[in-house]
């Protein structure tokens, strides 16, 4: 990339980071994003929180580009590329594979019922797939939904994926300038280099939000990508240190740095009082201060085994600093004898919960069991989720859905979960926790180069 390229993108970066969004307009749109995604049902007690972490992710980023022309100014400087520079400039990593010439070109459409779907071009190394595409029409088609999108090899087999995620909802064919994204993250490096990507398409919602209209014909859109492009573009660091935070031993293991993400690998010792979750800020710093943070719309973390897991943060790839450091300071732990809330739906009563008493109250809104917490923040939900429900009889209850609401307003952030109605399981119901807000404190850095 040129030199001035560069320039321009430092400039558009800064520009974006000094913007401020207003949190009313955030809360507005969080609320939006969490309307319609309760409508969706997914066997996955964690959906509405991501739901609406995307919704931030996107109203921030519009609300940016519409409100600030020294930010939007600065997002046109690679040539062919500007709306996807437009898409990725939430996340470094792939804001650098752009500038560095990594997205393959693919430009394959096919066309039914007067739509017209494009799939424009692809960023993919050994861990993920971020695809680019748009939706058009000449016709009278004004909101189109994608129901269906999914990956297949040139002859139709289904491919192995850890996460996948499309935008599709309620879009306008007639603005033929937007592209989307869809990311599919992978488990190794063994995709064909042949693939056929399909959708099915809707028109119209009712105020069920269900379809008004289904198409009958399947979009396919056949396409390569160049694997040599990806060979090799990895840098494994193995570190195997360990550092004490408030008694709990914490051993990164190693840092992957790939195109698209890095992954850091870390085991937490078995003996440990508390169940660590997560970090609250993990992240790698070069010797003049850059950081690269977590991964802030996708996959943050996987599961490993038991005791060690893999967090993702955003790549410096193409940065390849001299010096860089593994830092964090914060933690999101609970003592493993308080993972468990027990309540009875019948008295409304709590019988067990966190001791640190962030469980306000427990109440019933029509078929749904409703737990409050409290909030300590008014930039979002507390880190409140639940891996299982279950009943006195340890059987599952409910489909294994939540939803999760909260306001700037209020102090408190509330999850329901289906419950009351025909059949309902009989209590006491046990809910295990596999993220909550409750944290631990120290100074880790850690020097990898």
């Amino acid at each position: 990339m040129l030199n001035a390229e560069e320039k321009k993108l430092t400039k558009a970066q800064a520009a974006l980071e000094n913007i401020e969004v207003p949190e009313l307009q955030l809360d507005q749109a969080i609320a939006a994003g969490i309307s319609k995604g309760k409508r969706k049902r997914k066997k996955n007690l964690l959906f509405m929180r991501t739901f609406a972490s995307a919704a931030i992710l996107v109203f921030a980023f519009t609300a940016m580009l519409r409100t600030s022309e020294t930010f939007a100014s600065f997002v046109t400087s690679i040539p062919g590329m500007e709306k996807i520079v437009e898409l990725v400039l939430y996340d470094k990593g792939l804001t650098a594979a752009v500038e560095n010439d990594f997205a393959q070109k693919i430009g394959v459409s096919d066309e039914h019922d007067g739509i017209k779907i494009t799939l424009d071009s692809v960023i993919v190394d050994e861990q993920m797939m971020v695809l680019f595409y748009k939706v058009e029409t000449s016709g009278e088609h004004k909101e189109v939904s994608i129901d269906k999108f999914w990956l297949t090899d040139h002859e139709g087999k289904g491919i192995e994926e850890i996460a996948f995620s499309y935008d599709g909802w309620s879009i306008n064919p007639q603005d033929k300038d937007r592209l989307l994204q869809a990311t599919f993250e992978f488990y190794g490096n063994n995709r064909p280099e042949n693939l056929k990507l399909s959708m099915e398409l809707s028109e119209g919602r009712t105020e069920e939000s269900e379809p008004v209209h289904k198409f009958a014909d399947t979009w396919v859109l056949p396409f390569s990508v160049d694997k040599d492009a990806f060979k090799d573009k990895k840098e494994i660091i193995d570190v195997n240190e360990t550092v004490e935070i408030e008694g709990q031993k914490v051993t990164v293991e190693k840092v992957s740095i790939y195109p698209t993400r890095i992954g850091v690998t870390v085991h937490f010792d078995k003996e440990n009082s508390k169940q660590i979750f997560a970090f609250n800020d993990l992240r790698l710093v070069d010797k003049t201060g850059e950081e690269w943070a977590a991964i802030n719309n996708g996959t943050t973390a996987r599961h490993m085994d038991e005791f060690t897991k893999e967090f993702f943060l955003q790549s410096n790839f193409f940065k390849k600093p001299e010096e860089l450091y593994l830092r964090f300071n914060t933690l999101r732990a609970l003592d493993k004898n308080d993972l468990e809330i027990i309540v009875d739906p019948n008295k409304m009563e709590v019988l067990k919960a966190p001791s640190n008493g962030g469980l306000l109250k427990i109440d019933r809104e029509e078929n749904h069991l409703l737990f409050a917490f409290e909030r300590n923040s008014k930039e979002g939900p507390n880190h409140v989720s639940f891996d299982l429900a279950v009943d006195r009889n340890k059987k599952e209850i409910g489909d294994g859905s939540s939803a999760i609401r909260w306001s700037g307003e209020s102090g408190f952030v509330e999850i329901l979960i289906p419950y009351f109605g025909e059949g309902a399981a009989p209590g006491p119901i046990t809910l295990k926790l596999n993220d909550y807000p409750t944290t631990i404190e120290g100074e880790a850095n850690i020097r990898l180069k």
